[in-house]
């Protein structure tokens, strides 16, 4: 009998944290979702909480005290005391029950699949940091709490920048001195990957096809956007490049630019 796995599915993003916690008994079958927390409003207090156990919501806004959650680390501590002090949710009745953490991560470098997270792969994930500093810093401060709060769990990182792997050499190189490129590790990664390959298997399910037969032009649209082509289930060219700040605009992001217009930005 296969053992029984409790996963929690964390998503730090700059100003909020949501948590996911999903029950696999079976390796071979997918696993089901058992709740869903979220605290956001972490910049511009006060920070809110929404709560949902399996389809039901528990709770919706509810302001949680500025003095208790203040930082993505005790937004996390919050989250987990809801889910373990949630009777109701009896297969998560304390946090030795937890078995693995999964971490959205948004840069992983040129890492094509996910990485159970030791002192190597975090030390390469702090060299990442300032090539998405919202994301990736707060995506770590998340796993040091992890392996503090869930000492058993065994903690994964799943990179947004992954999906993107398959794009071409000459789609994703820049036109710049190649050496210095190469040495830098200057080039073309792309983001929203989990999105993207959770957007082909649903367009395939959807269509009653293959995933490696699914051509498509994608958008994930949000607060952070990006566009996407993706050809027989796999990222052909993106929108974002060597950062998230390249490509479409959002809420905090220019998106591409012609560099000459600072020349001319402060005239009258």
């Amino acid at each position: 009998m296969a053992k029984q796995m409790i996963i929690l599915a964390i998503n730090a993003g700059s100003s909020s944290v949501k948590v996911s916690v999903y029950k696999s008994e079976d390796p071979s079958k997918p696993p089901y979702q058992l709740a869903e927390a979220q605290i956001s409003g972490l910049t511009a207090p006060p920070a809110t909480l929404d709560y949902k156990r399996a389809s039901k919501t528990i709770c919706k806004g509810q302001e949680v005290k500025e003095k208790e959650v203040d930082s993505q680390e005790t937004a996390f501590e919050s989250i987990l005391d809801h889910l373990t002090g949630d009777h109701e949710l009896q297969d998560i009745s304390d946090r030795a029950s937890v078995t693995h953490a999964c971490h959205r991560v948004v840069h992983g470098g040129d890492a094509p699949t996910a990485h159970v997270i030791d002192s190597a792969t975090y030390h390469r994930l702090e060299e990442l940091m300032d090539l998405a500093p919202l994301h990736n810093a707060g995506a770590l401060s998340i796993v040091k709490e992890c392996q503090k709060a869930l000492p058993k769990a065994t903690n994964i990182a799943f990179f947004d920048s992954s999906f993107h792997q398959t794009i071409g050499v000459a789609t994703r190189t820049y036109p710049i001195d190649p050496k210095i490129a190469e040495r830098n590790r200057l080039r073309k990664y792309g983001f929203h990957g989990i999105s993207y390959a959770f957007i082909t298997r649903s367009v395939a399910e959807y269509l009653k096809k293959d995933p490696e037969n699914t051509n498509i032009i994608a958008l994930h649209l949000g607060s952070g956007a990006s566009a996407c082509a993706i050809k027989n289930g796999k990222s052909l060219d993106t929108s974002m490049g060597l950062t998230p700040l390249e490509g479409l605009p959002g809420a905090t992001r220019s998106g591409s630019v012609d560099p000459r217009y600072i020349n001319h930005y402060h005239r009258t």
